[in-house]
């Protein structure tokens, strides 16, 4: 082992520094996360998921200067240099070469991060979004807004059973209903549709 690292001309050591120690860190940072541990201030601490209530990636949206990803970049910057030295590639280009390899690798990790971030919800239903929206009443509905019954709607693509109340007649359960004004985010109005 040390004849053959010793036989390493100076230039590919180099590449071997970051190479070695980063890919080892990257998979123990890996097997960490697997296992429910994160890496925040200096120090690992278990994680409860995407709601854990503290800032993550996967909260902060686009962030390419995290400790993940300088390690990521090293470890890309390693490989790829040793890749373009034994394929013979020159100095300069070797380096330019590790350079722009462990900077996509950097952006991309970033922006997959980043595009996660898109993908989450909040899950809250904004009762705003069932004004003109049909459905049918759950509970009876007393007429001239004299009382409170329920109707049954889909609201984001969930179906809901929401408070209303209405200027008509009473509507019995099973009515058909639209929906013509939202009360306080709590309460609609609804007529006979």
């Amino acid at each position: 082992m040390a004849e053959w690292w010793s036989n390493i001309p100076a230039f590919e050591r180099i590449f071997w520094y970051f190479a070695l120690p980063f890919t080892v860190v990257l998979i123990l940072q890996l097997i960490l996360t697997f296992i429910g541990l994160e890496w925040h201030d200096g120090g690992f601490e278990a994680s409860h998921g995407l709601d854990a209530g503290h800032e993550t990636d996967f909260q902060a949206g686009f962030r390419l200067f995290t400790l993940r990803n300088f390690i990521i970049f090293f470890t890309g910057f390693g490989w790829a240099g040793l890749f373009a030295i034994h394929a013979g590639f020159g100095q300069t280009v070797t380096i330019l070469f590790a350079f722009l390899v462990g900077l996509f690798l950097m952006f991309a990790v970033a922006g997959m991060f980043y595009l996660m971030t898109r993908l989450t919800q909040s899950g809250n239903i904004n009762l705003s979004n069932a004004a003109h929206s049909s459905g049918r009443v759950y509970l009876p509905i007393p007429g001239n807004r004299s009382g409170m019954g329920q109707v049954q709607i889909t609201v984001q693509g969930a179906i809901r059973e929401v408070d209303a109340m209405t200027d008509g007649e009473p509507l019995p359960t099973g009515t058909p209903i639209q929906v013509t004004e939202v009360l306080n985010e709590e309460v609609l109005i609804v007529k006979k549709n």
